[in-house]
């Protein structure tokens, strides 16, 4: 098993807000009402500074999700789901909640064929993924990310840890 740890960078504070409204209503069916209470959680939102007890002017935020809010994490994982779509697509498993993303699949060790075609998989669908991060301006943390090949402990013989290649490096594979 291949288990992948991607790690976003200041993911709840790059959401912007048309496209979590636009998620809810047509991949999850919100409307009315409900629709409208995201939205006033989300929009309604100012901050100001105090630095030497001198305030600045209060700004409206026009992104990000609340952190520390009992709904961040839901919108956050709603805004993300594609990401959860993407690796079905290439029929790899997938953890998803708020910006903690797991990935993982299978290796049958004993298969060469198999075993090629699912890191094959695996490097494509983290490579698609990238992809929708980017357009969604989220930015994956390759030096935070973490890949963890976990060998089945009923083996005689483990094979040599595979690398999988990430974006412009092939990362070795830590083995646990």
């Amino acid at each position: 098993m291949i288990l992948v740890l991607l790690d976003l960078s200041a993911a709840l504070d790059t959401v912007d807000y048309s496209v979590p409204f636009s998620r809810l209503k047509n991949m999850f069916g919100l409307s009315g009402k409900v629709l409208e209470w995201f939205r006033t959680h989300l929009e309604q939102r100012s901050q100001r500074v105090s630095v030497h007890g001198i305030l600045s002017d209060i700004q409206f935020l026009l992104s990000g999700v609340p952190q520390g809010s009992v709904l961040g994490p839901l919108v956050f994982t709603m805004y993300t789901r594609p990401p959860g779509i993407i690796a079905q697509r290439y029929g790899v498993k997938y953890h998803l909640y708020a910006d903690d993303t797991q990935l993982y699949i299978s290796l049958d060790t004993g298969n060469e064929l198999h075993f090629s075609s699912s890191l094959n998989n695996l490097e494509h669908c983290i490579a698609d993924i990238r992809l929708w991060m980017t357009q969604n301006l989220l930015k994956l943390n390759d030096n935070k990310t973490n890949i963890i090949y976990l060998p089945s402990p009923h083996r005689v013989k483990s094979p040599k840890t595979p690398a999988l290649q990430m974006d412009t490096s092939s990362i070795r594979l830590m083995c646990q």
